[in-house]
């Protein structure tokens, strides 16, 4: 191979390596390490191709920032459902259930016994030396079959329970979240607020050196600031606490950092119906499974009544007589048998179907209870939703009028060193406005979340 040759393969296998260094500290947000990258780079001669290592670079920054910008809150879902041990407790309980079928459905052990005769007992065609049995027991018809049913609709609710705990759980990861997000919002607007309230100190504090304002003004202004700022620690306290709850549900450290870089956008478009809600959340679909399996339980109890029917044979090796001579001298033995079982305690029988029927009873019962409880939580959740889109509208007014009157005030005690106090109490204001207008979004998504738990929307995002 040639000098040439030989430099251009080094140059692309370099140009590689640093591409694929640069596209995984992008992947783990070390941007800080871009201009060693950068440096490293310029050492090459061709600038064209550095240009286009950059372009490529550029886009897989882009692409990375998008998917991450796209949907954190996805991301702490899937990590939930893969790491909270609660959740992997419900689905080796299904797992259990789901090995007890394949126990199901099969014929019982047959039995094979042995005898020695240590006193050989003579028969007229020899001694019987030693015998051998073996038999199989059949349940009656249909109770395999009923046993396999059981099994199989116990381990559907077994499975249907796991996916109730796994939508409860995303609905509690998205609570937590949105409390995260509600908190971080505060320290934004609390942070912004007392910037503002920081700007009219010196303010006041000139003025009052010119004796435009009375010592009252700065007095006031101080003490809104240390208010805030009081507010402002308590709220960071309030974040370290939630960060350690929604760490908890992800089973990890409590101080992990969590990404919050989402709007709450006002969307309330749904083609779900209380209808669909009835059929297909799995907390109905897990009592309906469990249902099933006392159905089949009752027919189980009353199948009980029904003989079970066996069959064997026994050998039997008999001796030869030595003192004589016959037909069949010393001739083994073969019999068939066959065995029915006497189910003639009828009261036990009865009392297992009673048992059956109750149970059967207490499922119905809690199926009803859960739907009436479902159409509450439903008409509920839509009011909430509603409710939160008519306070939004209401505050988005109030606080567009508000803005106008502190836009006045700060007009007014620019120019005439009056109304300070209405400027002060019209900034506190805006402020607790814009911290209920946070609240309202909180509380409409929330609502939209538990709208979502209720359909099982979001189980359908992570089968």
């Amino acid at each position: 191979m040639n000098q040439p040759s030989y430099n251009l393969i080094y140059q692309l296998n370099k140009y590689t390596a640093l591409t694929i260094k640069l596209i995984q500290l992008v992947s783990f947000q070390l941007l800080s390490n871009i201009q060693t990258i950068e440096y490293q780079l310029k050492s090459v001669v061709n600038f064209r191709l550095r240009k286009n290592i950059f372009y490529i670079c550029g886009v897989w920054i882009l692409m990375g920032m998008g998917l991450r910008a796209q949907s954190p809150l996805n991301d702490y879902l899937m990590i939930a459902a893969e790491q909270n041990p609660a959740l992997k407790a419900k689905y080796n309980q299904y797992l259990v259930a789901l090995e007890n079928v394949n126990q199901q459905g099969v014929l019982p052990d047959p039995n094979l016994s042995f005898g020695y005769f240590i006193s050989p007992v003579e028969t007229r065609v020899g001694a019987q030396q030693l015998k051998l049995s073996i038999s199989q027991m059949f349940p009656w018809m249909g109770t395999l079959k009923t046993k396999e049913q059981a099994t199989t609709s116990i381990a559907k609710a077994r499975f249907e329970e796991f996916e109730e705990a796994k939508n409860l759980l995303f609905l509690n990861v998205k609570t937590k979240w949105l409390l995260l997000f509600e908190v971080q919002e505060e320290i934004r607007i609390t942070t912004e607020n007392l910037r503002i309230l920081r700007s009219y100190e010196p303010i006041t504090k000139t003025k009052y050196e010119a004796s435009l304002v009375s010592l009252t003004d700065l007095v006031r202004v101080q003490i809104t600031i240390e208010q805030s700022q009081t507010k402002l620690e308590l709220l960071e306290l309030k974040k370290a606490s939630l960060l350690g709850d929604f760490n908890t549900l992800l089973n990890r450290d409590l101080n992990t950092e969590v990404i919050i870089n989402e709007s709450l956008e006002i969307n309330n478009q749904h083609g779900a119906s209380l209808d669909s809600v009835l059929v297909n959340q799995p907390g109905i679909k897990a009592v309906q499974a469990n249902l099933e399996a006392v159905d089949s339980e009752v027919i189980l109890a009353q199948l009980k009544r029904k003989p079970n029917i066996g069959v064997g044979l026994d050998y039997v090796m008999v001796n030869k007589r030595k003192d004589m001579t016959m037909a069949d001298n010393g001739k083994d033995v073969l019999m068939p048998m066959v065995t029915v079982s006497l189910p003639i305690f009828g009261k036990k029988n009865q009392s297992v179907i009673k048992e059956a029927e109750l149970k059967k009873e207490v499922i119905a019962g809690q199926y009803y209870g859960l739907q009436n409880q479902l159409r509450n939580t439903w008409n509920t959740t839509e009011f909430d939703i509603q409710a939160a889109l008519k306070e939004l509208n209401q505050i988005n007014s109030e606080v567009n009028k508000t803005q106008t009157l502190l836009s006045i005030l700060i007009s007014e005690y620019t120019n005439d060193n009056r109304n300070f106090e209405d400027l002060l109490a019209t900034q506190q204001k805006l402020l607790q406005l814009q911290l209920t207008k946070i609240k309202s979004k909180i509380k409409h998504r929330e609502a939209l979340y538990k709208r979502e738990y209720l359909t099982g929307s979001t189980l359908n995002q992570f089968k």
